[in-house]
């Protein structure tokens, strides 16, 4: 079990920086964002309007495309791994999990039993509520015994970072890292990231994940191929290109870390939704290495709009949550991650939910243009028409150099789709501003289902 003490460590009462009082505090970074946005309007007026939305958008595309087109090269060591050994370092993996249906925790203790590493150095911990509907169920399955459930009590915040907060400061491991309820990660994962490890620089390994259904709809092919670019091109590229302390938004699987740095830095910030994105933001700021492996832990995406638009809205308000959180101390932020850092931090954290959120207005632009004519200055009425058909060669071309080099074209025909499946994502974005502002702190659980059923 734990101790009290504990218990307020895993609900980050004592992280200095924590998103608990997201509205408190100072926030005249945005407040000056916004009034000077506002007077750049006054100024400028609509054609202000149009050349701002229209660079801003297409600016961040071409970003991301830059990313993908330098993070082609992938990772270096990609084949290096430690030997197996019995003098291997104790390993702690998390497993949270809420009201996950039997089949699908089964399904989870057999991937945990094909990682290839000694099974007296593994601490896995299943991280299971008290009040979880399966509780009951799951302490009866047969478990190996380097396998143990931990129990959180049902109290406020209902998140995957305060559990895994538990078990990170109930182990005696000296890494760990953490899988979701449907991951199937390469056996050899441990190894490999061990092997990034030897350099005593790096505090943090983030593997690459991939969705792969063996019968894929037309939701999970897409989800399959945003990921494969995300994970394998986009975050390769902010890691070469930044350096030391780089800022890369984590996934919430599969990162990889020291144990006593990440108790030191205080856990994860049990109430963002996006815990991740939050720690990946919190290693930068500290001068922390983050580097990318190619070891892939396979993941079975949602298939249905009704899972997929909470799960998506759970996402990016988190990115909200963050880049509102980081924004209080705006000064302490810029010195800690350099003007480079700042711009990455503006682009991959406010751009990602940004860039969706103005996407509407764009198109407001663009039919006023196209079928009302503009009036005024020439370039500014072709403007819309050039970054509706830019940004649309951008996104296809991104997925498209991911889908050839990763998966020879597999799916190919996606890419050219995948304009579309962002919409989807514009979505979910405005229903995130409304979930931020009523319920910031609410975790919309993802439903996972085993393979075959």
């Amino acid at each position: 079990m734990y101790t009290k003490k504990q218990y307020i460590f895993a609900t980050s009462l004592n992280l200095k920086e924590t998103c608990n009082n997201l509205f408190k505090g100072n926030h005249s970074f945005n407040i000056l964002l916004t009034v000077a946005f506002l007077s750049y309007l006054i100024i400028y007026g609509y054609d202000g309007l149009v050349l701002g939305l229209n660079i801003f958008s297409f600016t961040f595309f071409l970003y991301r495309f830059i990313l993908s087109i330098i993070g082609l090269n992938g990772d270096k060591d990609s084949h290096s791994k430690l030997d197996y050994s019995e003098d291997l370092p104790r390993y702690c993996v998390l497993l949270p999990m809420r009201n996950e249906p039997l089949p699908v925790v089964k399904a989870l203790i057999e991937n945990m039993q094909k990682i290839n590493y000694p099974k007296d150095k593994l601490d896995i911990v299943m991280l299971v509520d008290i009040d979880d509907d399966y509780l009951n169920d799951i302490r009866g399955l047969e478990k190996p015994n380097y396998f143990r459930i931990l129990s959180s009590e049902a109290s406020f915040p209902f998140t995957k970072p305060k559990v895994c907060n538990l078990g990170l400061i109930t182990t005696d491991a000296e890494f760990v890292t953490v899988y979701d309820a449907e991951d199937a990660p390469e056996p050899d994962q441990l190894l490999k990231v061990l092997y990034k490890f030897k350099d005593e620089d790096v505090s943090c390994v983030q593997c690459r994940l991939n969705y792969n259904n063996k019968k894929p709809n037309w939701l999970a092919k897409f989800f399959n191929l945003e990921y494969l670019t995300w994970f394998s091109l986009t975050i390769v590229g902010l890691d070469k290109v930044q350096g030391q302390n780089a800022v890369i938004p984590l996934g919430g699987t599969s990162q990889h870390l020291r144990v006593d740095e990440l108790v030191e830095m205080g856990g994860w910030d049990a109430v963002n939704v996006t815990e991740d994105c939050d720690l990946g933001i919190r290693l930068a700021r500290q001068g922390k290495r983050t580097v990318i492996s190619d070891s892939v832990t396979q993941e079975i995406a949602v298939e249905e709009l009704k899972h997929f638009i909470p799960q998506r809205t759970r996402w990016q308000m988190g990115f909200m949550v963050t880049y509102i959180n980081q924004c209080k101390s705006p000064i302490k932020l810029m010195r800690e991650l350099g003007f480079g850092g700042m711009l990455h931090f503006m682009f991959s954290i406010f751009g990602n939910f940004m860039n969706p959120l103005i996407t509407p207005l764009l198109f407001i632009i663009f039919i006023r243009s196209y079928f009302f004519g503009y009036g005024g200055e020439t370039y500014l009425e072709v403007l819309p028409h050039i970054t509706l058909i830019g940004n649309f060669i951008l996104i296809v071309a991104t997925h498209l150099i991911a889908s050839i080099k990763f998966q020879k074209g597999k799916f190919w025909y996606m890419s050219i789709l995948q304009p579309f499946y962002y919409l989807i994502q514009v979505i979910t974005v405005h229903r995130a501003v409304y979930k931020l502002i009523t319920a910031p702190y609410k975790w919309e659980k993802t439903a996972h289902v085993a393979e075959g059923e």
